[in-house]
C-alpha cells in the first residue's frame, strides 16, 4: 500500500466499522512511536456511535506533546491495507486539526507490516 508524505508524516487510509456504520479516513499517520492506535474523536464525531460503555476504559497516553487522556474502546473492525482486525481496541482522543489519527504499533504488529520509507509503502510480510 502506498503512503503519502504530508508535512513530513507518513499518511494512509484506514476504515473503522462499528455498530453497522463505517468511517473511511485518509489522514491516518503511520506512527511507529505510538504504542496504540489513536483515533481523533473530532474526525469521527457524528459518523460513528462511540458512546462509552461499561467495558471501555480511560487511559493515559504519554508522548512528545506531554500527557493526554483517551477513551480506549473496542471497535467492531478496523481495516488497514488488506488487513481486517475484528474487535480491535483504539484510543479515542483529540489530535491536531487535519489528522484522522495514528496507526500505532499495536496495529502494525497485529499482522507484521513492513514499512519501506524509501519506496513510501507499507506491506504485509508474507502477503506481497
Amino acid at each position: 500500500m502506498k503512503l503519502t508524505l504530508v508535512q513530513g508524516l507518513l499518511v494512509t487510509t484506514v476504515t473503522i466499522r462499528h455498530h453497522g456504520r463505517h468511517k473511511v479516513d485518509e489522514r491516518m499517520v503511520v506512527d511507529t512511536g505510538s504504542a496504540h492506535t489513536w483515533v481523533n474523536v473530532n474526525a469521527i464525531e457524528g459518523e460513528l456511535d462511540l458512546t462509552p460503555v461499561g467495558a471501555d476504559e480511560i487511559v493515559t497516553a504519554f508522548g512528545i506533546g506531554g500527557r493526554d487522556v483517551a477513551l480506549r474502546k473496542t471497535v467492531d473492525e478496523i481495516t488497514f491495507d488488506t488487513f481486517h482486525a475484528h474487535a480491535f481496541p483504539v484510543d479515542l482522543g483529540s489530535l491536531g486539526p487535519g489528522l484522522g489519527g495514528l496507526i500505532g504499533l499495536d496495529l502494525l504488529w497485529a499482522d507484521q507490516f513492513l514499512l519501506d520509507c524509501g519506496a513510501l509503502e507499507i506491506r504485509r510480510v508474507n502477503h506481497s
